[in-house]
C-alpha cells in the first residue's frame, strides 16, 4: 500500500506529490538517467537549429543569460550544500548555459523510457530539476522569451515522438513498455493497436492517442441524453474541485485560489478578443471547476462532456512550461502546483452552450515537456455536439484537465460519482509513483449531478 495523506492535514501543498511520470525518490533511476544523458552528449554533434536558437538567446539576451548565470552558480550551491534535504532526488550539475543546451539536443531524439524499471516520462522536467528549485531558474522558467525558445524545442521534440524511431520501446516483447508491469500498468489488451504483432504502434505519440477497442465497453457514457448528470471529459483523478469562484484572486500563494481572469486569458490579442466578445469571465464567475490530473498510463484523449453547442473555435493558448509555484520541487513533479498552472501554463479552451444547464468551459492543460494539446476537427464554431463525442487529445501532451460550469439561479450542481458518494473537496493525493489519489475518474462517468434549488 503507498503512503497517502490528506494534503491539507500536513502542508496546504506538499511538494512530494507525484502522479507516476518520473522515478520514486528513493531509487537509483534518477543519477542512471543523467549518468545516460552525459554520455550521449559526449557523442553528440551539431545543435539542432531549435537549440542553437535557445543558446543564442541564453547568450546574448542580457536578462537571459544573466539568469541562466545565477541560476548554475545556485545550483552548485544547492549541490555542495551538507545535508539538504533534496526529498532524495539526484540533482543533476548544469555548469553553464551550453551544457543545458546539449542536454536539450540529446533529448530531441530521446522517447520516454524505464530507467532500471522505473519511468522517465518527463525526461526535460528530470533535468531541469536542476535549475528549478533556484531562485534565478524559477525566475528565467516564467520568462516569456525564455518559453517562446523553449516551444520551438519542444514541438521538434514532439515531432520525433511520432516517428518511427520514437516506438523502440514497443520493438521487444518483455522490455521497457512490453513489460509485464508497464502492460498491467495501462492494460495492454484494452486498446486498438497498429498491428497486432510487433512493435504494436508505430511510435510513442501512436501509443500515447491509442483508442479502446470497445469504448462503449470500457467507458459507457452516463445519462447519455440528459445534461442534469456530469460526466467527466477525460481519464484522471481528482484534485480538487471549487465553487463561487472568483473573478480575480492572488492565485500565487497561500491555497492557490482559481482566478477566471487570469485562467481565461491569453497573451494573444486576437483570442484575448474572442474571450471578451463572449464575456467569459463573467459569465463563469461565481461558478464550478473541477480538476484532475493524468498519469502516464491513463487514457489521453478526451470527451465532450455534454449535449450542446460549441459556443466558438477552440483556442489553444501560449504559457509557460516548466514553471511552477510550489519550490523547492526537487522531485520535477508540477502536481502541486496545479491551480497555479490553470492560469500560467500552455493550455486549450473551448466552451459549449447548452439549452438547458448553461455554458461549460473545459480547458485541457500543459505540464513541463507534456504540453501538445490537439482539438478534433470537428469542434468548430456552431458545431451540434453530443455527450462522448471525440473533443481531442494531449500529443504527449497535458496532464490536467479542468472543467469550469456557469452558476445557474435556480439549480445547484453536486459533484458525487454514480454511487452517490461526494467528492472530497480536497482529496488524498498521491505521495508516491503509482500516479493515482484516492478518486480516480474515469471518462464518461459521473462527476457530478444538477438538483433544482
Amino acid at each position: 500500500m503507498h503512503q497517502t495523506y490528506d494534503q491539507f492535514q500536513i502542508l496546504p501543498y506538499p511538494s512530494s506529490l507525484r502522479s507516476g511520470w518520473l522515478p520514486a525518490p528513493e531509487s537509483d533511476s534518477w543519477r542512471a538517467f543523467h549518468e545516460d544523458i552525459a554520455q550521449r552528449i559526449t557523442k553528440a554533434g551539431k545543435l539542432a537549429p531549435v537549440v542553437q536558437d535557445l543558446l543564442d538567446f541564453l547568450h546574448n539576451e542580457p536578462i537571459a543569460a544573466y539568469l541562466v548565470q545565477q541560476a548554475c552558480r545556485q545550483n552548485l550551491t544547492i549541490r555542495r550544500t551538507p545535508d539538504l534535504d533534496t526529498d532524495g532526488v539526484h540533482i543533476p550539475r548544469i555548469p553553464d548555459a551550453d551544457y543545458f543546451a546539449a542536454v536539450c539536443n540529446v533529448l530531441l531524439n530521446w522517447w520516454p523510457r524505464f530507467v532500471n524499471n522505473d519511468l522517465v516520462g518527463l525526461p526535460f522536467s528530470a533535468f531541469t530539476v536542476g535549475i528549478d528549485p533556484t531562485l534565478a531558474g524559477s525566475t528565467l522558467l516564467g520568462l516569456p522569451q525564455f518559453n517562446e525558445k523553449m516551444r520551438a524545442v519542444l514541438n521538434e521534440w514532439h515531432n520525433y515522438l511520432a516517428t518511427p524511431a520514437s516506438g523502440a520501446g514497443f520493438s521487444v516483447e518483455g522490455e521497457q513498455w512490453l513489460s509485464p508491469d508497464a502492460k498491467k500498468m495501462y492494460q495492454f489488451d484494452l486498446w486498438k493497436k497498429d498491428s497486432e504483432k510487433l512493435p504494436y504502434w508505430t511510435s510513442w505519440n501512436a501509443f500515447f492517442t491509442r483508442e479502446f477497442k470497445d469504448p462503449a465497453t470500457e467507458r459507457p457514457i452516463a445519462d447519455s441524453d440528459s445534461n442534469q448528470t456530469v460526466i467527466c471529459p477525460n481519464d484522471g483523478s481528482l484534485f480538487r474541485w471549487d465553487w463561487k469562484v472568483a473573478q480575480d484572486e492572488p492565485f500565487w500563494f497561500k491555497d492557490m485560489n482559481y482566478s477566471l481572469r487570469d485562467i481565461l486569458s491569453s497573451s494573444d490579442p486576437a483570442q484575448q478578443a474572442i474571450i471578451d466578445q463572449h464575456g467569459l469571465v463573467e459569465m463563469f464567475t461565481g461558478g464550478y471547476i473541477f480538476q484532475t490530473y493524468l498519469n502516464p498510463y491513463n487514457f489521453h484523449r478526451w470527451w465532450v462532456p455534454v449535449n450542446g453547442e460549441v459556443l466558438f473555435d477552440p483556442l489553444c493558448i501560449q504559457g509557460a512550461y516548466f514553471n511552477k509555484l510550489v519550490l523547492p520541487d526537487f522531485g520535477g513533479a508540477t502536481t502541486a502546483s496545479l491551480p497555479y498552472l490553470c492560469e500560467v501554463n500552455a493550455r486549450g479552451l473551448i466552451v459549449f452552450k447548452t439549452p438547458d444547464y448553461g455554458y461549460v468551459c473545459c480547458i485541457p492543460l500543459g505540464m513541463s515537456e507534456v504540453s501538445t494539446i490537439a482539438f478534433d476537427a470537428s469542434m468548430k464554431k456552431g458545431a451540434q455536439v453530443k455527450k462522448g463525442q471525440e473533443m481531442g487529445m494531449f500529443n504527449y501532451g497535458g496532464s490536467s484537465f479542468a472543467i469550469i460550469y456557469q452558476n445557474l439561479p435556480d439549480k445547484q450542481l453536486v459533484f458525487m460519482d454514480a454511487k452517490g458518494q461526494h467528492y472530497p473537496q480536497r482529496p488524498v493525493l498521491p505521495t508516491s509513483s503509482a500516479g493515482t489519489g484516492g478518486n480516480v475518474t474515469n471518462i464518461g462517468a459521473q462527476i457530478g449531478v444538477w438538483y433544482s434549488r
